[in-house]
């Protein structure tokens, strides 16, 4: 089924990319996406009498992201402004560069209602493919059934915000399912599996590859290598010879992650294939993905 058209729009707060800026995508919530350099411009600010600003001392679901790094941190407050300033100052929170804070429009999203959110976005984002600093998944409070349509919409919403930006944080468990996304690589003892998301090809968790590489092909792509090195020390098991991921990776291009897969120089548009067996070059040459 196809999906239906979206606007998302876009304020700069003062004029500029690298200031402020609110996403309204045309439902019951605002985003908020404020660098962590312009927290403290914002906590200084008369915020109550600023209709720009005024809405981020109700209670939000806030993401904190660091891009370079790839980890995030997904939590809920009663007043952004007073938990954004104590993570300023937080010694286990100093890596993060960008705060996305998730309002409503309305001003009718209650204490329970954006600690039902966080539980949901910290399970749902064990699917993405960023790094959750979130230690646990917050127990799920319970929700009257009449507020539980809405909520989901809203962590929708929050997703496509996010993934607008280039943050594969949350995961829509509906479009994992979806096999006419997913790629398959099983050329040389690998079994792995990836995504596109949006402008991220995502490798999935499960999927697992040789641990042997070329050394030629190491020393031409040290950033995959140390990028590899990494995930097999941290984010998967090895058994034998063979390497099983824990947790989604994402690339930049699919050759990147079939290079990475194979420890070898691979076209990713040949080597990565649908279910059916065709390469992924047919298939988006004929528009079918």
């Amino acid at each position: 089924m196809m999906n239906s058209p979206r606007l998302l729009q876009t304020y700069l707060v003062d004029g500029t990319l690298e200031g402020i800026r609110i996403i309204d995508p045309e439902g019951d919530i605002k985003a908020y996406v404020i660098p962590r350099l312009k927290i403290a411009s914002v906590r200084g600010a008369n915020v109550k009498n600023d209709p720009q600003l005024a809405q981020l001392t109700q209670p939000a679901l806030y993401v904190l992201l660091n891009a370079d790094e790839s980890r995030a941190y997904i939590g809920e407050s009663e007043n952004f402004i007073k938990r954004a300033s104590e993570h300023l100052t937080a010694k286990d929170k100093d890596w993060w560069t960008l705060a996305v804070a998730i309002v409503s429009k309305t001003n009718d999203l209650e204490k329970g209602d954006v600690k039902y959110l966080e539980s949901l976005a910290v399970e749902r984002a064990q699917n993405g493919s960023m790094t959750i600093e979130n230690s646990t998944i917050p127990a799920r409070n319970t929700i009257h059934q009449f507020k539980v349509h809405k909520l989901d919409r809203i962590l929708n919403d929050t997703e496509l915000v996010l993934r607008s930006l280039g943050y594969d944080v949350l995961s829509s468990p509906m479009r994992q399912k979806d096999e006419a996304t997913v790629w398959h690589m099983a050329s040389r003892g690998e079994k792995a599996i990836g995504e596109f998301r949006g402008d991220q090809f995502i490798l999935l968790a499960g999927s697992t590859f040789k641990l042997a590489r070329s050394d030629k092909w190491a020393t031409t792509f040290p950033g995959v290598e140390s990028l590899r090195q990494d995930v097999i020390k941290n984010k998967a098991t090895v058994k034998d010879d063979t390497v099983a991921l824990k947790e989604n990776v994402a690339f930049r291009s699919v050759s990147m992650a079939a290079g990475f897969v194979s420890g070898n120089f691979t076209n990713g548009w040949t080597a990565w294939k649908s279910k059916s067996g065709e390469t992924m070059d047919a298939v988006i040459r004929r528009g079918e993905s």
